[in-house]
């Protein structure tokens, strides 16, 4: 089974890394205490070729073998000449018994003070004699033993950073973990606004924690939205409502004397399409500030949509008596919904003619300006105070000078929705005079 704890991949991996550690150091250890034989192996076959010589002459090897063992730098060499017979002719080693032909390993049978292991070679001469060279090995068992306790102490050193290293990830993970369990407890508590704590490290952390945070901001703009929506709902429909039920009940208690007339019928359905249109225009807006229609994003040329929208209102605006100017043709290439693009075109331009005098002149323009886009309505008209303008975006927002005229007062506020959806902004600037409406939208989309 997989291990899916955090303690349980740490251990896994502590278990991997310190198993690997333990091959390596065994096979280091084991290469180079053979290759410390096979140099031992080689020095005493040379030397025992060097003895030997071209010729098998045996007073001549025992020369060879008093100048070799009056040589310092074969003083862990001891050498040893047999006759056919077994009797010793030349060299300092005295052996209780022949070691066996080729390599061996011996001990005490060599009586040499100070040898208590060595590396033998017995090399058979012609004429049936032997030749006998014995290797001190306990410089090199030495530095054996110091290789293996070397190698055993690196392994525990390296075993116990590895192991520190594990604790110390899995402290610091479990930190991090444990801060961001408090918040998504807390959130789910209620307070959500509870975040994560960020230490602005930039680690993959922090940038986990941020996103994180970022998630909770939206969210919690998500809740504040609906929260205020729905104050906001039950605060405009109110009146609405209490006056279809007062108009509702009045043509009840007409109804008992006389027929209703079609016209107090017409009158209750028109009102009864405001609350309705109310509803619609804010389930629109949910839809848009949800972000789902994201989706349907796709490769559009925002010129064209501008100009298309302008020429379908132009004759609203002429039969309102104002003019309307549409943008010079050009193509703008950039990913959108072109349904919602086209709802902010119309809305931008119906909220000029709307709020406008007769005689306004409204001018549609499309500016590309290095990587984004800004659509622009402006009016020469009587303009809104830069006060009212946050008003104006709020969801059933008006001004002073247009709180006598029909609409529900959402028209800027689902701009401006579509203005974020497509990661852009709305912004509302003075024309001195008259009003500027400028959205700003990313040509990437």
């Amino acid at each position: 089974m997989r291990p899916r704890s955090l303690r349980a991949i740490l251990t896994l991996y502590v278990a991997i890394i310190l198993s690997a550690l333990v091959v390596v150091r065994i096979t280091s250890y084991v290469v180079t205490h053979n290759a410390l034989g096979v140099e031992v192996d080689r020095r005493l076959a040379t030397e025992a070729a060097a003895v030997a010589g071209d010729t098998p002459d045996v007073a001549a090897m025992a020369g060879r073998i008093a100048a070799a063992q009056a040589d310092h730098d074969t003083a862990d060499l001891y050498y040893a000449l047999f006759d056919p017979a077994g009797r010793h002719i030349a060299g300092k080693l005295d052996l209780r018994r022949m070691p066996p032909q080729g390599y061996s390993h011996f001990g005490t049978e060599a009586r040499v003070p100070g040898v208590a292991h060595g590396r033998a070679l017995v090399r058979r001469i012609d004429g049936g004699g032997a030749l006998v060279l014995v290797s001190d090995n306990d410089v090199i068992d030495g530095f054996d033993t110091l290789l293996l306790r070397v190698q055993l102490a690196s392994l525990g050193t390296t075993a116990l950073i590895v192991i520190g290293g594990a604790i110390g990830i899995w402290r610091a993970i479990k930190a991090r973990m444990r801060a961001m369990q408090a918040t998504v407890d807390a959130v789910i508590a209620g307070d959500i606004r509870q975040r994560i704590p960020v230490d602005g490290s930039r680690s993959e952390f922090d940038r986990q924690a941020a996103a994180f945070n970022r998630m909770l901001d939206r969210i919690e703009a998500l809740m504040g939205n609906v929260k205020h929506a729905a104050k906001d709902v039950a605060h405009e429909l109110k009146s609405p409502l209490a006056r279809l039920r007062a108009r509702t009940a009045t043509l009840q208690r007409q109804s008992r004397s006389a027929p209703v007339s079609a016209a107090e019928i017409e009158d209750l359905l028109a009102q009864t399409d405001d609350v309705l249109e109310v509803f619609a225009s804010m389930m629109r807006l949910w839809e848009v500030e949800g972000g789902h229609r994201r989706e349907r994003f796709a490769d559009l040329d925002l010129g064209a949509l501008a100009i298309e929208v302008g020429e379908g209102l132009q004759a609203v605006a002429e039969d309102a008596g104002r003019t309307l100017v549409l943008p010079v043709a050009s193509a703008i290439a950039m990913r959108g919904d072109v349904a919602l693009l086209r709802q902010l075109l119309v809305n931008l331009i119906e909220n000029a003619i709307r709020h406008t005098p007769p005689g306004t002149r409204i001018t549609v323009d499309t500016e590309v300006r290095g990587e984004s886009v800004q659509v622009i309505v402006a009016d020469d008209g009587p303009g809104i105070p830069a006060s009212e303008h946050a008003a104006m975006v709020r969801r059933f927002g008006r001004g002073e000078a247009s709180a006598s005229l029909p609409g529900q007062g959402l028209g800027l506020t689902l701009v401006d929705a579509i203005a974020r959806l497509h990661h852009g902004r709305l912004i509302l600037e003075d024309a001195a005079p008259g009003l500027r409406a400028v959205v700003k939208l990313p040509l990437a989309g």
